[in-house]
């Protein structure tokens, strides 16, 4: 069954990549935080300080964001395959639909500005170290 120029087959494919991918992030995310707390100890003007606070409360945004996104695939993953058992349900096929392209959107959306926010982090702490 095609949906969307898709195969089921290759959305679940997606879904399990984007799962992982997420993984990865947060476990970078850990990593990044890792180094954030060490630099912490070493740091003593305020403008410093709040430059921590802003990585802090950056990684916390991501790591929510990242839990909020994988029930959202997670759903989606469920949507399909009610799909799979009832492919006569147009509803369900358009609902199915309208969701995967709002998933997409956000995967591609916070893929960029994760990406942005590990790049400025880096470049903030390579002028720390």
């Amino acid at each position: 069954m095609i949906i969307n120029n898709k195969s089921i087959r290759e959305l679940h494919f997606d879904h399990e990549l984007w799962l992982a991918e997420m993984t990865f992030w947060k476990q970078e995310i850990d990593v990044l935080d890792k180094y954030l707390a060490a630099v912490i100890v070493s740091l003593s003007d305020t403008d410093s300080r709040g430059e921590v606070d802003h990585y802090q409360n950056q990684f916390f945004i991501q790591r929510n964001f990242i839990n909020s996104l994988k029930n959202d695939v997670k759903a989606q993953e469920k949507l399909i395959s009610q799909l799979e058992n009832d492919i006569s349900n147009r509803l369900l096929q358009k609902k199915k639909a309208d969701d995967e392209y709002e998933i997409r959107d956000k995967m591609l959306t916070n893929e960029k500005l994760y990406n942005e926010l590990k790049m400025s982090f880096k470049k903030w702490l390579s002028n720390k170290l």
